[in-house]
């Protein structure tokens, strides 16, 4: 099985960023999988082994379909910068070459190539996306990748200060799709100053909204508490009202537990004999209410 691509989104960003267009062109030989190596610039940090298994199969089937874009390094050696998962995959399969693309790519268009590759790709999870985002970000501001959000933020606060800029981030964005970039950088650009805990929490599938709630919280404890609340199914306004009281504003406790009993999946969280003591219980606090109204 092969991974779904969109394909569009590197014609979108012909001509808004040097370099994309190599993405777009033929396979052009065979290379031996021995003389290959990842890729500097990978934003995907997690390879499913189960879906490298099922895109094994299907090389095994109809073999690689879609070149890998490589540089050559000297001495015989080639990196990837696009396709690392087809290359593990080949290999799985028993392949010893692969149709490659070869091309002389500097850092900087190798770091653009290999992002857009992986954003043409819908199972990056979105601490890889967020990293690959931001490299496309700095290709187009001509920054270092990890100076990206701070111009980003510069941006933001002052955008008169330089229009061409906001003006090509405007495009760009707009050829990614699904939101802006003052939307990017306000909300999940944070992302990647999350502690390691939660960002592991994120790649297993956590929402990030609540990661970025749970990531407020500087105790490692407190955070493993709260993950699991997230996990066990806690919106994120729930959340909010666990981490409020840390950060100096205590909730409404009645406001909070109405709230929670409101929410069936607190409830259905309870093994049997819990249940029936918050049961019991609030027939003793109806029972109190009763005698207080007669």
């Amino acid at each position: 099985m092969t991974r779904k691509v969109r394909p569009v989104i590197g014609a979108r960003l012909s001509g808004l960023v040097e370099g994309v267009e190599a993405l777009g062109q033929p396979a052009a030989t065979t290379l031996p999988v021995q003389d290959l190596q990842p890729g500097t610039f990978q934003p995907r940090v997690h390879f499913d082994q189960q879906a490298l298994q099922e895109l094994a199969h299907s090389i095994r089937e109809q073999g690689v379909l879609q070149p890998l874009l490589v540089r050559p390094l000297g001495n015989g050696r080639y990196e990837i910068v696009a396709g690392e998962r087809r290359w593990r995959a080949a290999q799985m399969a028993g392949l010893t070459e692969v149709p490659v693309l070869l091309r002389e790519l500097t850092d900087a268009q190798a770091q653009l190539a290999a992002a857009v590759e992986n954003l043409q790709r819908e199972d990056l999870n979105v601490l890889e996306e967020v990293r690959a985002r931001l490299q496309v970000v700095a290709a187009t501001l001509g920054v270092p990748p990890q100076e990206a959000v701070a111009r980003l933020f510069a941006l933001d606060r002052r955008p008169e200060d330089d229009p061409e800029a906001v003006a090509r981030l405007d495009a760009v964005f707009g050829a990614l799709g699904r939101e802006t970039w003052r939307s990017f950088v306000k909300n999940r650009a944070a992302l990647l100053n999350l502690p390691q805990d939660v960002q592991a929490a994120v790649q297993r599938g956590l929402d990030y909204r609540k990661a970025l709630v749970v990531g407020r919280l500087s105790d490692p404890e407190a955070r493993a508490e709260l993950l699991q609340l997230a996990w066990n199914g806690a919106t994120v306004q729930a959340l909010r009202e666990r981490v409020a009281p840390a950060q100096g504003k205590a909730p409404d406790p009645v406001q909070t537990l109405a709230r929670r009993l409101a929410d069936r999946r607190t409830l259905a969280a309870l093994d049997a004999a819990r249940r029936r003591r918050v049961e019991r219980l609030l027939r003793q606090i109806a029972e109190l209410l009763d005698e207080t109204e007669t």
